[in-house]
């Protein structure tokens, strides 16, 4: 029973310590009615909302299969998502896409076989 306890314990404690609120705290009805209309839920919304995204890029950025992190590291550099998408179809990692991006150049799609 006691160890039960504990676990109840540990993950209440573990659930309060999250980065982001687990609903939709310190967002306007505007911004919930944009993330509700995203299909996000509120803990995934949260995190990019954190970390600087409206509910549109947020989308855009997940329906080019981004993650989050990787999201916001190709957005840090000034990269849309479908420009990100691009490059790293074309087989560019960032550093590469940044480099070619400045000499006014594009990816070219690598051809199916």
């Amino acid at each position: 029973m006691l160890s039960r306890l504990a676990l109840v314990l540990v993950i209440s404690l573990l659930s309060a310590c999250s980065s982001a609120p687990n609903d939709w705290s310190g967002m306007s009805t505007e911004e919930i009615s944009a993330w509700k209309a995203a299909d996000f839920v509120p803990a995934v919304a949260q995190k990019w909302h954190s970390a600087g995204f409206t509910a549109d890029l947020a989308s855009r950025w997940q329906t080019m299969g981004f993650e989050l992190d990787t999201a916001r590291t190709w957005s840090e550099e000034k990269f849309k998502p479908e420009e990100a998408h691009e490059w790293i179809s074309a087989g560019f990692d960032l550093d590469d896409a940044i480099e070619n991006r400045s000499k006014g150049l594009a990816p070219i799609p690598k051809k199916s076989d």
